[in-house]
């Protein structure tokens, strides 16, 4: 039987937590402070935070998630090292404007597509979708030819 504590802090300090090994189980450390995590454990231990996150969020109203499309939206949150945020102003930085309609405000970003002339190369897993085309990865990453 474990005598298991928790001290819930204001701020952070991950590693100034790390001279207290004696005193501190490390890897029961958790923070909510995903830049933090980030910072200290780099862009993987961010993207289990943001799907832990969002996991627990959903999961206070009872609404089960798949974790895939959890998954989708660590990894676009965190591509390219850092994290930008999952919202309208997010993907308004995203060249596809299928993908962006995919998310929300459907009518102004596809207005603002068609005024700006944007074009969608589809390659996005949201784009294509959106096109009713499958998705270029899992069993929609490959081709297979016969003779007939």
């Amino acid at each position: 039987m474990s005598n298991s504590q928790t001290l819930i802090t204001e701020g952070r300090n991950i590693r100034g937590l790390w001279d207290l090994i004696n005193e501190v189980d490390l890897d029961s450390l958790y923070s909510n402070d995903i830049w933090a995590i980030m910072e200290t454990y780099g862009v993987e231990a961010g993207r289990a935070t943001i799907i832990k996150e969002i996991s627990s969020i959903f999961g206070m109203y009872g609404i089960k998630v798949d974790l895939r499309h959890l998954t989708l939206i660590a990894d676009y949150m965190t591509f390219g090292g850092g994290y930008k945020p999952f919202n309208r102003i997010g993907l308004d930085a995203n060249v596809s404007p299928f993908l962006k309609m995919s998310f929300e405000s459907t009518c102004n970003f596809l207005t603002k597509a068609t005024l700006e002339g944007d074009a969608d190369r589809l390659e996005t897993p949201s784009a294509r979708l959106v096109m009713g085309r499958s998705v270029g990865g899992g069993t929609g990453s490959f081709e297979i030819l016969t003779q007939m």
